[in-house]
């Protein structure tokens, strides 16, 4: 917390500006009080107070006539996890859930990860660019600092273990005046106080030899060759199933609605399904994770839902676009006023193109929602980066919620009034990239709980069981796989070259999600240029036959049937 004039300054500033907002103190934390008309003013409120360098904003500020959203989750009631005891119990399975559950499966520990959708991946840790971010942005006092430059080095190895794909292309940024040249000298001396390989200065000459498409406003070019991309929901997906393999449980469809806490520890966690008793709880619950600290009675930060929104563009895009991920560059005060790092232009680690993300602030924590006005934006946005992209080339398109607090910064910590609760909040960009070291430090504050160090499980298996995708073989393995199971010969999705074969595999993997986009994540049917046109009704019918599941039961996603009455042959029609 801050002092002397400073603070005064602050005070002054925030009971001028709010003057019907109620200010104060309790253990080292802020915590506001009162009403606003404007979510914007809200969310203005929140930052204010954050300058007071507090332990963290708790803002309560509500909004004249909003009503909040309830969580969504599973229309499902019943006691199928009720008594149910384990040592950690983690709330999220995102990448930050997911990473954590695989570090503890590395220990003879009986681990759960509860989620409240029907699989992993489903919220913020699969809607975003996939990109393993460098951090010259960022401020080396920050834990998003530290945790990035802790995982970058773990990154390609861990997705060796986990046979998901690693793509080590750099990041280039653009630069639209000459005389922004000096600052290149400024940039390498960031990048070596912030332990990040120096920074490669093209020319106009360097750049059109290296990146012929880029658009006529880039007089120069940085190039930072560590950056890389990822593939996030198959990554997340691996971390799960790898888990499981070693032993760790995930209760899907589970949503954590309340908790018991005596005597300063979580005794009881109640969900849809039952109750469970830990010994410890991990809240990665993402948007919600200040609700799951409220519950806990140990919520000592906000989260402030923004939403971004990216376009992914078909595969022959790439012969328009870079080769690595490309962003011009944007002042200082336009990145903190959107408080993001401006978004770019990315291939992925599958072979499309993915323009984005917006930034905007919403006060909704699961409105997925997407609008042409801001695609539109988009290509207004990057049109002077590539040029020779458009909106023409455009597949499909998403929307994000990050999990961004008052403070900007990550909440690494073990609780502060109840002490069998961790927090892992506040996960927005560069989260993906910083998963792997969140997660050991996690296990750390775990063992520091304990007392004693945790047991080993000496029966880990270090690298996942998988296969590789058929699309990828050479054409000899290829053939020996065909011959070993037609199956592998019967292509299902032509726009991926997906395999009946590999979707039966899918459905039969460690976390089995029988649903189309289940499916979809696992094996990339649908995920082509007719998203799922062709494929659809095929993939609905192999689910049928080797789940044997009836076809009123089978959904896109979630809940809801894609086929819904019986025609007069018995078969069933699609709406």
């Amino acid at each position: 917390m801050i002092e002397g004039k400073r603070y005064d300054k602050i005070m002054s500033e925030f009971k001028s500006e709010f003057p019907t907002i109620d200010l104060s103190f309790y253990d080292g934390c802020v915590f506001l009080d009162g009403q606003l008309d404007d979510y914007e003013q809200i969310v203005t409120a929140g930052y204010l107070a954050a300058r007071l360098k507090s332990e963290g904003v708790v803002n309560r500020i509500k909004l004249t006539n909003y009503i909040e959203p309830k969580m969504r989750t599973a229309p499902i009631v019943d006691k199928t996890h009720d008594g149910q005891h384990c040592d950690v119990l983690i709330i999220g399975a995102g990448i930050i859930g997911c990473a954590i559950a695989r570090e503890l499966s590395k220990y003879n520990l009986n681990t759960i990860v509860v989620e409240k959708e029907n699989d992993v991946a489903l919220h913020a840790s699969s809607r975003n660019d996939g990109v393993i971010h460098i951090g010259i942005d960022l401020k080396t006092s920050t834990l998003k600092h530290h945790y990035l430059r802790k995982s970058v080095p773990l990154y390609q190895s861990m997705c060796e273990e986990l046979n998901v794909p690693y793509v080590n292309r750099g990041q280039l940024v653009l630069f639209p005046q000459r005389s922004l040249r000096p600052l290149m000298f400024l940039f390498n001396r960031m990048a070596k106080k912030r332990h990040i390989q120096a920074g490669e200065v093209w020319n106009r000459k360097r750049l059109l030899e290296e990146e012929p498409n880029v658009g006529e406003v880039a007089r120069f070019g940085m190039f930072f060759p560590e950056g890389a991309t990822i593939c996030p929901y198959e990554t997340v997906i691996a971390l799960a199933e790898h888990a499981i393999e070693n032993g760790v449980r995930f209760f899907m469809n589970t949503a954590v609605l309340d908790m018991e806490v005596n005597g300063g520890r979580i005794s009881k966690v109640m969900t849809n399904r039952g109750n469970i008793y830990p010994r410890y709880v991990v809240n990665a619950a993402g948007t919600f994770s200040d609700k799951i600290a409220a519950m806990a009675k140990d919520q000592t930060f906000t989260i402030h839902p923004r939403k971004g929104i990216e376009a992914i563009l078909d595969k022959k895009a790439k012969a328009r676009a870079a080769s690595r991920s490309v962003s011009m560059y944007r002042g200082s005060s336009e990145r903190k006023k959107d408080h993001t790092k401006g978004g770019g232009i990315i291939p992925t680690a599958d072979g499309n193109v993915l323009i984005g993300p917006t930034a905007f602030e919403t006060p909704e924590r699961e409105n997925f929602e997407t609008d042409s006005a801001s695609i539109k934006a988009l290509f207004a946005k990057h049109h002077d980066t590539l040029p020779h992209i458009a909106p023409s080339d455009v597949i499909t398109y998403f929307a994000g919620i990050r999990a961004a607090t008052y403070e900007e910064d990550f909440v690494i910590k073990t609780g502060k009034w109840t002490k069998n609760i961790i927090h892992a909040a506040g996960i927005q960009s560069p989260g993906l990239t910083a998963a792997p070291g969140i997660a050991i430090d996690i296990v750390k504050f775990i063992e520091q709980l304990e007392g004693v160090p945790l047991p080993i499980n000496k029966n880990y298996q270090r690298r996942r069981r998988a296969g590789q995708p058929l699309a990828k073989l050479d054409d000899a393995t290829r053939e020996s796989a065909i011959k070993q199971n037609p199956d592998f010969g019967h292509i299902v999705c032509r726009c991926e070259e997906i395999s009946r074969g590999e979707i039966i595999d899918a459905l039969h993997r460690p976390l089995v999600v029988a649903t189309l986009d289940g499916v979809k994540r696992r094996v990339r049917a649908g995920m082509g240029r007719c998203q799922g046109g062709f494929c659809g009704p095929l993939v609905t019918q192999i689910i049928h036959e080797e789940l044997q599941m009836p076809y009123k039961e089978i959904y896109k996603k979630g809940y809801g049937p894609i086929i819904l009455k019986a025609t007069k042959d018995d078969a069933y029609e699609a709406l």
